[in-house]
């Protein structure tokens, strides 16, 4: 007889492994990576409020036809209530469904990390769990050169003691 034990272990490893190989993105030359370099408006509710400057590079790949998934870093400078100027940087993951189409819109959810770079007298570098959700669209241009456009609002904190939502224009191109 089988053990059930060890049968159970290999159910579960076969399935593993289909829904790994299942959810690989997709590298052909149509469907491939693409990059995007955005920048926009950030309204902010950290450690003051207010309005910055923020840049994101974004790599997005597919899952399924209307499925993504994105990497992304971005980078916001905010002006903060006890005086001084610090760097916001967020690395994060999102899974986005989008619309199959030239013109293709999109919504997202996601988590990762934000990182406030500060100086030791201002309570040195805060790091914070993050989740956003973003809506947005996507023009292909050409095969390899696309525009994008895109509202990101963002939880900061395991109790959302802060909050951006940020406003982004960028060029993707496909690799």
């Amino acid at each position: 007889m089988c053990n059930p034990r060890r049968r159970s272990g290999v159910v579960g490893a076969a399935g593993g492994l289909i829904l790994l190989v299942a959810f690989i993105p997709k590298l052909s030359a149509q469907e491939g990576l693409r990059l995007t370099l955005a920048a926009g408006v950030s309204q902010f509710d950290l450690s003051g409020t207010g309005d910055a400057f923020t840049a994101a590079a974004r790599l997005d790949g597919e899952i399924r036809p209307a499925l993504l998934w994105e990497g992304s870093l971005g980078f916001t400078f905010v002006a903060q209530q006890f005086g001084d100027t610090t760097m916001f940087v967020v690395p994060e993951a999102q899974v986005q469904l989008q619309w199959p189409a030239r013109l293709a819109p999109y919504i997202g959810v996601g988590a990762g990390l934000a990182l406030d770079f500060r100086d030791e007298e201002d309570g040195g570098t805060q790091t914070d769990p993050t989740f956003s959700g973003a809506v947005g669209a996507r023009l292909d241009v050409t095969e390899a050169l696309g525009l994008r456009a895109e509202l990101r609002v963002r939880g900061v904190g395991d109790s959302f003691q802060g909050s951006t939502a940020e406003w982004t224009a960028g060029v993707g191109w496909r690799f």
